[in-house]
């Protein structure tokens, strides 16, 4: 069966958030019989096949189940459900995002308006009613207003073409960038790149604590190795060509400083940048504890960037 547009969502051991998205898909202004969902199971072991079943005979639109051969990343999830469908758009969510109705209604109005570009970015809120403004740093959440370098993969939309003459995700890269490299190959392909604010999708806001966020800081090697791979994104969307945010090499700097205040005790001025940018809110309950918890996490990112930096021959903090 032939549609103007697939939605593919990859997924991991989530078999519990997919129902709010797969709800979601059934309530929007785009005929059913014009697109079609792809959930793309990456070796899940709970319920994911179970319940995407239960939903296919629930929903609209046509709902299909794919599974990986083996457990592979976002990146070969993603790659593998595109493959799978002749449609000429392509549009990506995660498995805990939830669109709006006009969703992909706006991702093709956009590509209609811009023959020329091979991606389309969409908005990313919190869900309505939530509020962001004094979370402590142990939450995540996505909030994506405008084209962003980062080309999140929670809401993006590609021409199958595209997709074709790209490869699509970077599997070498697998997870945490992998996004990112995908919408650089298209940008260096010569295709262009638009946002769509009225094609848009709220991210939920997770506590998800020191342990992932220093996690995540390890996996911030792979996003050097996409700035090695792709100059184009650490001369737009870093901080600096050389530096990934502000606040790594202000904590390199704090280090040398307090190293260099044994002999020279004006150096510990090095150190107030660090502590003005990543100082906690004192309305934090953990004010003290995040104190010695946030430098750890950011000492961990600058660690992961070094790594990669000498891995991939580049000079990323």
């Amino acid at each position: 069966m032939s549609c103007d547009i697939a939605v593919v969502v990859p997924t991991f051991q989530r078999a519990q958030q997919l129902p709010p998205l797969l709800l979601t898909l059934a309530e929007q202004t785009l005929a059913p019989e014009r697109f079609e969902v792809i959930v793309v199971d990456d070796c899940s072991t709970d319920d994911t096949a179970v319940v995407v079943a239960e939903w296919a005979a629930k929903v609209p639109y046509r709902l299909r189940y794919l599974r990986t051969a083996q457990n592979g990343g976002p990146a070969a999830a993603r790659n593998l459900g595109w493959q799978q469908t002749p449609a000429p758009f392509v549009a990506f969510t995660d498995d805990d995002c939830v669109p709006t109705p006009r969703w992909l209604e706006a991702g093709l109005a956009a590509f209609s308006a811009r023959p020329d570009v091979g991606l389309v970015q969409g908005r990313t809120t919190v869900p309505e009613g939530v509020s962001i403004e004094h979370l402590s740093d142990w939450y995540a959440w996505r909030v994506i207003d405008e084209a962003t370098g980062y080309f999140e993969g929670c809401n993006l939309f590609f021409r199958r073409d595209a997709l074709e003459i790209t490869g699509g995700f970077d599997e070498e890269i697998a997870y945490h960038g992998e996004d990112c490299a995908a919408g650089w190959r298209v940008v260096e392909a010569g295709l262009g790149h638009t946002f769509c604010a009225e094609a848009a999708v709220s991210h939920p806001v997770e506590l998800r604590g020191m342990r992932w966020h220093i996690e995540m800081g390890r996996l911030e090697r792979r996003i050097v190795w996409c700035a090695a791979k792709h100059p184009g994104y650490r001369r737009t969307a870093f901080w600096r060509p050389w530096a990934y945010r502000r606040e790594d090499p202000a904590l390199v700097a704090a280090l040398a400083g307090l190293a260099l205040s044994l002999r020279f005790r004006p150096a510990l001025l090095l150190v107030l940048p660090y502590l003005w940018w990543q100082r906690p809110s004192v309305r934090h309950l953990t004010f003290f504890r995040l104190c010695l918890q946030v430098p750890v996490v950011d000492a961990v990112r600058v660690a992961a960037h070094i790594r990669g930096s000498l891995e991939h021959g580049i000079f990323v903090l």
